[in-house]
This record gives C-alpha cells, sequence and structure tokens, in this order.
C-alpha cells in the first residue's frame, strides 16, 4: 500500500489558540486485516504490562515489538528506543455518555494533542471488555453508543492511528456486532489453562470455566479467533489477548500454591500458532506483571515469541489458496479434533505451520502439495520429511505444532 501523508491540525491551549501542522504517517488497515505502520505491513505482538523488574530493553529481547504506556512522552521515547511501538488506552474516557462526556473530551484531546505525532505510537485503545455483564446478564458495563461517539471523536482528532477493543469470551457475535462501529481492531482474551478444582475467583464461571464456548481445551482460543472474525466482519483486524498468568496467583491473599498453574512451554507454542492459523493479525499477553522476570515461564513464552518474531516475513507472505489434504493413521484414539494447517509462500520457499489440536498424539500424510518440493525440512528439529507420491507423512503428540519449509528450485 502506498504510504499516506496525512497533515494534522491541533488546537493547543496556551497564551491563546495556536494552530499546529504536523505531517506524519501513521498505521492502517490494509489488506486482509493487517496492519500498517508508516506503509509496511506488521504483525504486533504486545505486553499489557512487563514482568516484574524487566525493562524495554529486556522486553524487546524475549519477543515483544509492542508495549502498553501510560501518556507520558519520556516512558514513549524510552519504548521506541528500544525498538518498541506502544499503545495507549483511553478506557472510559472513551465513552462519551452521561454528565461526564464533556470532561472526558476534553481529557482524549489533551492526550491526543500531546503524543498522536509520537513516532511509535500504533493504534489507542477503548474499553476494555464492554459487552461483560458482570452477573446482570441483560446491563452490559458500557452500551456501544457511547463509545461509537468516542471512537468518531477521537478518529476525528487523529485519523491515523486505529481504535483497539478487546472483549471477554462471552456474548453472542450478535451482541458484539453492535461495538463495531467502536473500533478498527477488534480482539478476545481467553485465558483456559485453568486448574482442576479452582476456588471461585473473578472471572471464572462456577463450575471453573473462563469462557462460554463448549471446548474448554487450550484449542477454544482459535475457536474463538473464529468467533471474533465473523464479529468483525470485512474492515476490521482481529486480535487475540493470550494467558500471561497462573489464575490462582492472581489472588491477592489467601493463595493455594499448590493450585498455581501457569501454561506449559507447549500450551503456550500451541496457543500462539493456532491463533495466526485461525487469522489472528496480532498477539497480545496479559498477566506478565504478577510474573518475576526470572521466572521459568517468561522464557517459556519467551521461545515462542522470539519463533514468532523470526518467522514474522513468512506470517505475513502469501497465503495458499488451499491447504493441503491430510490422511489420518490409527493412534489407537479417537480424532477428536484434527490437525490444523496453514500454508504460507516467501520469495524462496513454501512453509507449513501445522498444530494437532487435541491433547492426544496424531499422524498423518500431508497431501496436494507444491509439486516441485523434494522434501520438507522441521524448522528447530533438526529433521526432515522425504515426499513421496507427492506426500510427506509427519507424527505429532498432543498440541504439538511443526512447521515446515521446502526452499523453492532455482529457476
Amino acid at each position: 500500500m502506498k504510504m499516506i501523508q496525512l497533515k494534522k491540525t491541533f488546537l493547543l491551549l496556551g497564551c491563546g489558540w495556536l494552530a499546529v501542522s504536523l505531517a506524519w504517517s501513521g498505521t492502517h488497515l490494509g489488506a486482509g486485516g493487517y496492519l500498517e505502520w508508516n506503509g509496511a505491513r506488521v504483525f504486533p505482538i504486545g505486553a499489557y504490562a512487563l514482568p516484574k523488574g524487566m525493562n524495554f530493553t529486556e522486553a524487546e529481547s524475549v519477543g515483544f515489538n509492542l508495549v502498553h504506556a501510560r501518556a507520558d512522552q519520556a516512558a514513549w521515547d524510552q519504548a521506541g528506543e528500544a525498538g518498541l511501538w506502544v499503545w495507549h488506552s483511553f478506557g472510559e474516557a472513551l465513552d462519551l455518555t452521561g454528565e461526564k462526556a464533556e470532561s472526558r473530551r476534553q481529557a482524549v484531546r489533551e492526550t491526543v494533542e500531546k503524543l498522536a505525532g509520537h513516532p511509535r505510537l500504533l493504534f489507542w485503545e477503548s474499553v476494555d471488555e464492554p459487552a461483560w455483564t458482570d452477573g446482570a446478564p441483560a446491563v452490559a458495563r458500557n452500551q456501544p453508543e457511547g463509545l461509537i461517539a468516542g471512537r468518531r471523536f477521537l478518529r476525528e482528532l487523529d485519523p491515523a492511528h486505529p481504535v483497539y477493543l478487546n472483549h471477554a469470551p462471552r456474548n453472542t457475535v450478535e451482541t458484539l456486532r453492535r461495538y463495531n462501529p467502536a473500533c478498527d481492531i477488534v480482539c478476545v482474551d481467553i485465558y483456559p489453562i485453568i486448574p482442576p478444582g479452582l476456588r471461585p475467583m473473578y472471572a471464572i464461571t462456577p463450575d471453573g470455566r473462563h469462557g462460554d464456548l463448549p471446548n474448554q481445551t487450550p484449542s477454544c482460543v482459535g475457536e474463538y479467533v473464529d468467533k471474533m472474525r465473523r464479529v468483525a466482519g470485512e474492515g476490521r483486524s482481529v486480535f487475540v489477548v493470550l494467558q500471561g498468568f497462573a489464575w490462582e496467583a492472581l489472588r491477592e491473599k489467601d493463595m493455594n500454591t499448590a493450585q498455581v498453574r501457569y501454561p506449559n512451554a507447549r500450551e503456550c507454542r500451541f496457543m500462539a500458532w493456532q491463533s495466526i492459523i485461525h487469522g489472528a493479525r496480532g498477539l497480545m499477553i496479559w498477566g506478565l506483571h504478577t510474573v518475576p522476570k526470572e521466572h521459568p515461564f517468561i522464557q517459556d513464552w519467551a521461545l515462542t515469541l522470539c519463533e514468532i518474531r523470526e518467522l514474522t516475513p513468512v506470517i505475513l507472505g502469501e497465503e495458499w489458496p488451499n491447504p493441503p489434504v491430510l490422511r489420518y493413521h490409527e493412534r489407537g484414539s479417537s480424532i477428536t479434533a484434527g490437525i490444523e494447517v496453514m500454508g504460507r509462500e516467501t520469495d524462496d520457499a513454501y512453509y507449513l505451520v501445522a498444530a494437532n489440536t487435541s491433547l492426544d498424539p496424531a499422524a498423518a500424510d500431508f497431501l496436494a502439495l507444491p509439486s516441485d518440493v523434494p522434501a520438507w525440512e522441521m524448522l528447530g528439529e533438526g529433521r526432515s520429511a522425504a515426499v513421496a507420491n507427492g506426500a510427506f507423512f509427519d507424527e505429532f503428540e498432543g498440541l504439538a505444532v511443526h512447521i515446515y519449509r521446502a526452499l523453492k528450485a532455482k529457476p
């Protein structure tokens, strides 16, 4: 997409009104729902908060390229120096209903005037989980009308940066669609790694669930991405917020250490890649503020995030029009969920990302592959699979992810 230069005039309060003209290129929604920043397609990997004791440079080194930040130019500058983008949440200030509407407009205007031209701003955020009902089934936290007015006002002030809105893993598609005019990026948070017998706590149902879909295994993440794509429709991007904490560790007191269960390395990798396979155009992590930076869980996430950062050109590459066909082999258990596959193509190679959505092992032949490929390399595994009769075979443990690469024949 051609980079768009936008000129923005702000009215600044000082000794009278002063018109200041700024020229910059911002963030735009491009083809396929991907964000484009300064004209280039990007894949955001964001942290709502950093692990305890971690600085911006360390955050970049563990795989993040985006951080949430307060309205503080010095903090934004520091993030930018570390190679990070930033986003800022207006929260309730973007709900322009009721007697507080005018004061909220002024607060939003002041922040935009101060920071909209910052070179590391990627997008703004609206209210979090506005349709959440807090136990009253028919009463949402925030009605869509006020948020729609807030987004309209914000985009008038700053047309160069989109608005992000995150939903809880609840509510009907029809209900959530009412909030679409309030945002450009639609998101959902889903945190499915819950220990059996977890005591009642906020955001967990009495029977121990976070989301409301029947599938409560880690593969529900992909189902929620699918749901949000139905919500978003055309013209909006879909992100997902993944689990960066242990539920029991969120308790401020009376924590039962035996119930502290973090996602393990395999679960982190599976949830991230399955989100991408299902069409997430950005990954966000919530809850890391509860975890010291030295905790092994941080390294578990770092392995996956750094892998995704390294393979971002692949994620942003050309999509295969038709995914491979799978033929399953008998493994002594039912195929309750299958292997999901994403195909990408770059100038010099073909790629497959395959995730076993079952908790049980699986084995399959991959068919209908590019005809000029003699073998597929399994990245990071030190092995490869030869192609015979147009297919190759591989095995998967439960929730395993394999990434395959085949170099194109040189002309």
